[in-house]
């Protein structure tokens, strides 16, 4: 279809899951013609131009068309997902952390230099989590886990952390701490 007529009206037309409510008051430094649209959705107040209703723009909504097909790809995905993908994409990480000198003896140094909390961590330090009715410390180092103990104090686990930071953390940035990361 080619462009639509400059001067055209498109109040009542459905475009996609767009319907086209009414022609919008111009506005200061605004060149285009503005629409009130309504979309399948819900959205009462999607607001676009003659030019992306032109069916050569392919607009068909106000957008959750766009995050339909991305979650139903995702989900497809996932369904999809395989073992060995989830290997191959986790090799391919460690082979870009290595060449950006992030990755040093299996290990992601920035990571273990920063002290900043993740958002979901529940205990207020890295390595401290609260299970079956104890404080249990762990700590990552060279791609394996060590357990560090269970505690019923939260305050004795942290302990315990920060002496793992020491004796497994401590030696690889002295190690390395020259380095930029």
């Amino acid at each position: 279809m080619s462009a639509m007529p400059k001067g055209l009206d498109l109040t009542g037309l459905k475009i996609g899951r767009l319907t086209v409510i009414k022609r919008m008051p111009p506005r200061d430094g605004v060149g285009s013609r503005e629409w009130l649209c309504h979309c399948e959705c819900g959205n009462k107040k999607y607001i676009t131009t003659t030019s992306h209703l032109n069916r050569k723009c392919e607009v068909k909504s106000c957008g959750c068309y766009s995050s339909e097909v991305a979650k139903k790809n995702g989900k497809k995905y996932l369904e999809n997902a395989t073992r060995e993908m989830y290997q191959e994409a986790s090799k391919k990480r460690k082979e870009a952390m290595k060449k950006n000198n992030e990755l040093i003896e299996n290990t992601r140094l920035s990571s273990i230099s920063n002290k900043k909390i993740r958002l979901d961590n529940k205990s207020g330090h890295t390595g401290v989590t609260f299970k079956d009715n104890k404080w249990v410390a762990r700590i990552n180092v060279s791609g394996k886990e060590h357990y560090l103990g269970s505690f019923d104090q939260k305050e004795d686990a942290i302990a315990a952390r920060e002496k793992g930071e020491e004796l497994y953390f401590k030696p690889l940035i002295n190690k390395y701490k020259n380095k930029q990361f």
